[in-house]
């Protein structure tokens, strides 16, 4: 990702993980936009630039052409030795297509080919479809993620 196309990246992903936060914590829209700006300052404080953190355009080529067809975003943890998946996007009109199994595949073979040992990822609960591809990729589920609102008195 080049530092232009950053802004339109974060208020995609920002509007995105707000309807994610909304449906599974039950926030308003507005909490979770909140969370999610906040969230991507914290994460990515100097955008494409912030250290350990990979910020990819996913585009289709056809002849000398690209069109942009999604996003991906991991960042390096355990001292380099894994990768982990923060965000992947195909736009709608793109996903079912084999985009998301072609981009996972790319990933996995340009990340072979360094001292990385593993890609991890958290997958909402609600998203069949993110968590029928990435089984398909190969990935295992190792845990759940749970939470329990608490009602404020």
């Amino acid at each position: 990702m080049k530092v232009g196309e950053f802004s339109t990246y974060a208020a995609y992903f920002v509007a995105e993980y707000a309807k994610e936060i909304t449906q599974n914590y039950g926030y308003s829209i507005e909490k979770g936009l909140a969370i999610a700006e906040q969230d991507i300052k914290n994460d990515l404080p100097e955008g494409v630039a912030t250290p350990n953190n990979y910020l990819l355009c996913i585009e289709l080529y056809q002849g000398i052409k690209s069109e942009l067809i999604g996003y991906l975003w991991y960042g390096l943890r355990d001292e380099g030795k894994t990768a982990f998946i923060l965000d992947f996007y195909l736009l709608e009109q793109f996903q079912g297509q084999g985009h998301g199994k072609a981009s996972l595949m790319a990933l996995e073979q340009e990340l072979a080919h360094s001292r990385i040992e593993q890609i991890k990822l958290r997958v909402a609960y609600h998203n069949k479809p993110a968590l029928g591809l990435y089984e398909k990729t190969g990935f295992n589920i190792t845990g759940y993620n749970m939470v329990k609102m608490l009602k404020n008195s």
